[in-house]
């Protein structure tokens, strides 16, 4: 048996802050940002930030600290025309996860000293952060195959699907098939505490 499984979102403070908008693209353009990945970049010297709206928090998906083509201008002119040098930090995205991750923004101040040891004295690096907006309210609803699922709110209130999934995990306990009365596909509990 299939199920369907639907997150949604309910929201009636989301429309607070626009008086002279459409809501409906208010709310499109609130569920356009948690869905969509962003990136943000700085130099050293400068601040990073990362912002997510109301109800949501920052997911960090990747993160780099380095020398970079182009991205920012190095420091000393002869460093230009010097080989490329490997001036990565492996620190980048485990720092950036304690700082940023599940917050609902955070600034990150860039420079070497936050990131380890200096790989490349003398050149301007620079943080490149890719990161989501989750929901931090949802609720899930789910039904199995043949039966109606009905999702409904308040009248002050939005509905909005944030994901759906049909079907089942390859190795996911058949929630459906014990509901109609089959017996699960690892025994009853007297199969598996048989003793010998």
């Amino acid at each position: 048996f299939r199920r369907l499984s639907v997150v949604f979102l309910l929201s009636d403070e989301l429309v607070i802050s626009c008086t002279s908008c459409n809501r409906a693209e208010y709310f499109l353009g609130y569920l356009s940002k948690l869905l969509q990945n962003h990136t943000a970049y700085a130099c050293d010297g400068e601040h990073l930030s990362l912002h997510c709206p109301r109800h949501s928090t920052i997911s960090i998906q990747s993160a780099f600290y380095g020398q970079g083509s182009h991205m920012c201008s190095t420091q000393e002119p002869e460093a230009r025309m010097a080989e490329p040098r490997n001036c990565v930090a492996p620190t980048s995205l485990q720092k950036v996860l304690d700082e940023c991750q599940n917050l609902r923004s955070c600034q990150l101040l860039v420079n070497s000293r936050v990131f380890g040891p200096d790989l490349c004295p003398g050149t301007t690096k620079f943080l490149l952060v890719s990161f989501k907006c989750k929901p931090t309210e949802y609720k899930t609803k789910s039904a199995c195959e043949n039966h109606e699922l009905k999702l409904h709110c308040q009248e002050s209130k939005f509905l909005v699907i944030y994901s759906a999934t049909y079907g089942r995990w390859a190795h996911e306990e058949s929630v459906c098939s014990a509901l109609a009365g089959h017996s699960p596909p690892f025994g009853t509990s007297e199969q598996l505490t048989h003793s010998s």
